[in-house]
């Protein structure tokens, strides 16, 4: 990422989360071989786009289904990054088929393709998710995965998510696993809990009671999360199960500084894979909407 990609949009209206983009692009980079395209599923401002660029994919393609968020994106990334082009498109991934999502590409995208997304996580009651339309991810803050998963089994070599340790990790890995993708290699980041999510926190504490989350108690800051990029392919090599993925984010969560410290000398038999560790400084401006 570059200093501009985290300057904030002068538009309220546009989403602006720092670190899930800085993660998002760390997945993206795990699946990406030189040539390839991106198809970038609620690509936000376009930041992690162009940085998608730059690491190395031919062609980056976006579709988001905010009219503000797009229009920032064309105006500030929608060009040529050296000789890689990035476009964005307006529409809803969620209710367009894998060809009518293709077809929103100025030109074909090639394969291998990777397909990516950092969708709203957070999870909330149906009336708090009706109020945050960029960070609701439902009751198990899960509500948009299955299209994306969706689309990246019909499209994609490889498929790189977002979610929250307590977006229900447990059964993200049991959906990409039905689908037939296995985890890759992983990314963590812990971040302190945002405003709107500390003002509405029933569902994700019920969801942490119940085992179906992970909160961060022992760092310093207040009860935080981590965010958890998680990149896939489509092969049976090392298969990390839900379960797998909650003792990893269990152990980290004992750490007590940013650089989890707890995962050093694990003994991760489960998990044979890459663990990325990225410690950002807190942002002083998240924005929602």
């Amino acid at each position: 990422m570059t200093p501009r990609d985290l300057t904030p949009p002068s538009s309220s209206r546009v989403f602006f989360e720092p670190a899930d983009t800085e993660i998002g692009v760390w997945v993206a980079q795990d699946l990406i071989d030189e040539g390839c395209a991106v198809l970038d599923l609620g690509s936000g401002s376009g930041a992690a786009a162009a940085a998608m660029a730059r690491a190395g994919a031919a062609r980056v393609h976006g579709v988001d289904s905010g009219e503000h968020t797009v229009a920032w994106a064309r105006r500030h990334y929608a060009a040529y990054d050296g000789d890689r082009p990035v476009t964005f498109a307006l529409g809803d991934f969620t209710a367009l088929s894998p060809a009518e999502l293709l077809a929103t590409a100025p030109v074909p995208l090639r394969h291998p393709l990777v397909v990516t997304s950092n969708p709203p996580y957070v999870p909330l009651s149906p009336r708090d998710d009706a109020l945050r339309r960029s960070v609701g991810g439902g009751t198990d803050g899960l509500k948009l995965i299955p299209a994306v998963i969706r689309h990246g089994r019909a499209l994609g070599d490889g498929l790189g998510i977002t979610i929250g340790s307590y977006s229900s990790p447990r059964k993200a890995v049991d959906l990409l696993e039905s689908a037939g993708f296995t985890v890759h290699a992983i990314t963590l980041c812990p971040l302190p809990l945002g405003e709107f999510t500390r003002d509405h926190p029933d569902q994700m504490l019920l969801l942490e009671k119940r085992d179906e989350a992970v909160l961060w108690r022992s760092g310093p800051y207040p009860p935080a999360y981590f965010i958890v990029g998680l990149a896939c392919r489509k092969s049976a090599e090392d298969r990390l199960t839900g379960d797998g993925l909650m003792e990893l984010l269990r152990t980290a969560a004992r750490s007590r500084t940013t650089r989890l410290e707890t995962l050093d000398e694990a003994a991760l038999p489960h998990w044979p894979g890459l663990v990325r560790v990225v410690d950002l400084p807190q942002p002083a401006v998240r924005r929602h909407w």
